[in-house]
């Protein structure tokens, strides 16, 4: 990514293009995926920054507060500096104390509200990468790969289901809908769609179960998400991968 990308993307990102660019350089990302997995990395750069300045900014504030109990003094050139403490009325007093005692509580739970989720862990996606079948297909290919992989699940499923419709043997179109569907919280409907496949090829079906289990464990059912993984076979491309996460449930 060079820098005029990069400084492009950015001004995408912070809203500083007009409509009409704005337009064209969507149109230039739906165009080229090199363009889009660009434009994907640098906001999932942006989102963790943001998440760093909001933690910066608490221990700040707790550094703030502490200054509102005890007060530095100098005695002597020779003497360290001493903390003097400070009265302060009852009322007042009272605030800090909540302050405080809320400061501390989100110091706590603040690494597990901005930690990814077991599910976003394991549920890194293989990009979807297909060919138009046929000169009249209803899909323009490239434009549901843009969507998938930059995260516009939406996008993709509407697409996906569009063109499985006219297609409804493509195995591969199915697995990639089931996906957008968890993503989507459909959870319902992407177990359909996955347990339709575990009959398919060997290589759909390796994913088919891998995704049911994630579906589950998307949806906070812990107990069929293991019973999924037990039955996933050595063989399976991804039976690692199924005991790694067995074992952190």
């Amino acid at each position: 990514m060079n820098n005029d990308t990069i400084a492009r993307i950015d001004r995408y990102l912070n809203g500083a293009m007009n409509a009409a660019e704005q337009a064209a350089f969507e149109a230039e990302v739906e165009a080229d995926p090199s363009l889009a997995t660009d434009l994907a990395l640098q906001r999932d750069m942006s989102l963790f920054l943001q998440r760093k300045d909001r933690r910066a900014a608490l221990q700040q504030e707790l550094g703030n507060l502490g200054k509102d109990y005890f007060q530095t003094t100098a005695t002597t050139a020779t003497e360290p500096p001493t903390a003097k403490i400070v009265p302060i009325g009852r009322a007042r007093l009272r605030w800090l104390t909540v302050a405080a005692a809320a400061a501390v509580l989100l110091i706590l739970v603040w690494p597990w509200l901005t930690s990814p989720s077991l599910y976003e862990q394991y549920a890194q996606h293989p990009p979807l990468a297909l060919i138009e079948k046929s000169a009249d297909a209803p899909v323009d290919w490239s434009q549901t790969e843009t969507a998938f992989n930059t995260g516009d699940f939406k996008t993709a499923s509407a697409q996906l289901e569009e063109y499985l419709a006219q297609y409804p043997e493509d195995q591969l179109a199915r697995l990639y809908l089931g996906i957008c569907r968890i993503e989507l919280d459909e959870g319902e409907a992407a177990r359909e769609l996955f347990s339709s496949l575990l009959t398919a090829d060997v290589s759909i079906r390796d994913y088919a179960e891998w995704y049911l289990a994630l579906s589950y464990l998307r949806a906070g059912e812990r107990e069929a998400c293991r019973a999924v993984l037990q039955d996933i076979a050595p063989a399976s491309t991804l039976y690692a991968r199924a005991q790694e996460l067995l074992e952190r449930l």
